[in-house]
């Protein structure tokens, strides 16, 4: 009975605390899905929009060439996709094609070969054909897409660690506090009646969740850097802001080289040399890049730029304060479980289980975080494990590329997909639908709620740390023998005499001469022949 009522108190422990993680983790993880989705719609939408305007504004031009526009949005998608993109070799790939096709059609009376073409464009920055815009354009779009990277992968670590935290397991020594404070009451008559002290509570709440405190630091540290992120995300490095008028700003890099091309083309005539005249182009084909015709201002509607603004705005902001409401989450998550039915009102003190009788609690709360050696309850919580340093890593991590992302930095995300990252934004297990909002506020964290039958079979009561389920097998080292000539490496067995041995060694100098002789004649050999039959053939 006595192992039974402590493994029925250990798994309501544990459900409740898996219960009280999936709430939060479904939270962000929706809220990661939706930012998700947002930024995907408003690519796509970008895309349809730029098409749209040059493919009206440029015609069959715009056709032939409109990989070179396609190529762009590739490689930005992803970028965001993977983060394996270098976004200043992009951009620098971008304008440099769009330099040289351009100096095709506005020169087509020439015919170009790809060496002439290599010599054009080795001259671009000294022609900034295009004046400031590339520089400026590529600036910003490192900077708002490493950022909202940054964010949406921030969302989906944190999810991702609070999924792995619900599979930590309780200590022995958890076990016993929990069973001491939710089950000896019922050894006493008095199961029903009577709930846990709130002091007590605490002890042994703090003690059994003593490796998720461990969190605490980091999480804080990632809390502060998602939320300056998001700062950036809604001024200066507004995603939205750059992509909705990004056919404006590429157009305006054309014109400026329209306005430049006959002094361009006389600087390149110069440097690489007068091209070969090829044949007569229709001169219907240079009138088609004009652009007298183009109102830039009615292509892109205000009221659709505001309302788009406004939906991400709105988005990016819920999604700061669902995280600042995070901060410290891992230290009050003891007084959090304790609160879900457990101990009596704050008021009533004295009325109380404290874990021998129905009085007082006599010692004092133990400080928060990971050290408990001085809780009077759960004094051992062990070396941390294996999933808990993984997910400190994983936090660490993050928060470091959160702050370079914040500062306009580069941010390296080379095996984020192979490792911690990837399966946080799923729904987890666990999870039954509902929406988050409802999930993270309702009441109970599963000690209230449950009502687990005594009856059932116990549980083995194996001790636990935690997260030796997680630990990868071990890679097995071959030990079996190698059947190889200049060795063995048979049981020593029969060597107990120094006989055996001597013979072995014998025998080993022996194969290892054989070894030498039979090398020297197999590769000596066929040399010799070969070169006897060279010999014998120029002799011939």
């Amino acid at each position: 009975m006595e192992l039974r009522l402590q493994a029925r108190a250990r798994d309501k422990h544990e459900k409740a605390t898996k219960d009280t993680l999936q709430r939060l983790h479904q939270l962000l993880s929706t809220r990661g899905n939706r930012f998700h989705s947002f930024f995907k719609e408003l690519l796509a939408t970008s895309k349809r929009g730029f098409h749209e305007m040059f493919k009206k504004t440029y015609g069959v031009l715009y056709e032939q060439n409109a990989y070179v526009f396609t190529d762009l949005f590739k490689e930005l998608e992803n970028y965001y996709a993977k983060g394996t993109v270098d976004l200043d070799d992009t951009m620098d790939n971008f304008f440099n094609t769009l330099y040289q096709k351009m100096f095709t059609v506005l020169n087509s009376q020439y015919k170009f070969d790809n060496k002439y073409l290599e010599c054009v464009g080795d001259h671009m920055k000294e022609m900034r054909p295009f004046g400031d815009v590339p520089q400026k354009l590529g600036v910003q779009i490192k900077r708002s897409f490493v950022a909202t990277r940054a964010f949406s992968q921030a969302l989906t670590v944190a999810a991702d660690v609070l999924k792995n935290m619900q599979t930590l397991k309780s200590s022995p020594e958890c076990a016993a506090a929990l069973t001491r404070m939710t089950a000896c009451l019922s050894c006493s008559g008095i199961a029903g009646k009577v709930l846990a002290c709130g002091d007590m509570c605490a002890n042994v709440m703090k003690g059994c969740l003593a490796q998720h405190a461990a969190l605490d630091g980091e999480w804080n540290h990632f809390v502060e850097a998602v939320d300056k992120v998001a700062d950036r995300l809604l001024g200066p490095f507004n995603i939205e802001m750059l992509m909705k008028p990004i056919n404006l700003k590429i157009s305006e890099a054309i014109m400026n080289f329209q306005e430049s091309s006959s002094d361009v083309s006389q600087r390149i005539f110069t440097g690489c040399g007068r091209p070969v005249l090829g044949r007569r182009r229709r001169r219907r084909d240079n009138r088609e890049l004009e652009l007298e015709s183009l109102n830039f201002d009615q292509e892109t509607s205000g009221e659709d730029r505001s309302s788009t603004a406004a939906v991400l705005d709105k988005l990016v902001k819920e999604i700061r304060q669902r995280v600042r409401d995070s901060r410290q989450f891992w230290v009050y998550l003891p007084y959090q479980l304790c609160n879900d039915g457990l101990v009596v009102p704050p008021s009533n003190t004295k009325e109380c289980w404290n874990g021998t009788h129905v009085d007082k609690y006599i010692y004092p709360v133990s400080s928060d975080g990971e050290t408990q050696t001085l809780n009077p309850e759960v004094r051992s919580s062990g070396p941390r494990p294996t999933i808990v340093r993984d997910q400190i890593f994983a936090l660490t991590t993050i928060t470091n590329r959160l702050r370079s992302a914040f500062n306009g930095q580069d941010v390296d995300w080379i095996d984020t997909e192979e490792t911690w990252y990837g399966s946080g934004s799923g729904s987890g297990d666990g999870s039954d639908g509902r929406d988050d909002e409802d999930r993270f506020t309702e009441e109970g964290s599963g000690y209230g709620g449950d009502h687990s039958s005594p009856e059932q079979p116990p549980k083995q009561a194996t001790p636990n740390l935690g997260g030796s389920e997680e630990i990868p097998p071990r890679v097995g080292v071959d030990t079996k023998p190698n059947n190889n000539d200049n060795f063995n490496i048979n049981g020593s067995d029969n060597d107990s005499n120094g006989t055996n041995a001597t013979s072995t060694v014998d025998s080993g100098a022996n194969r290892q001469k054989i070894s030498l002789s039979r090398a020297l004649t197999t590769y000596l050999v066929p040399i010799v022949v070969m070169w006897f039959g060279g010999c014998l053939t120029e002799w011939l």
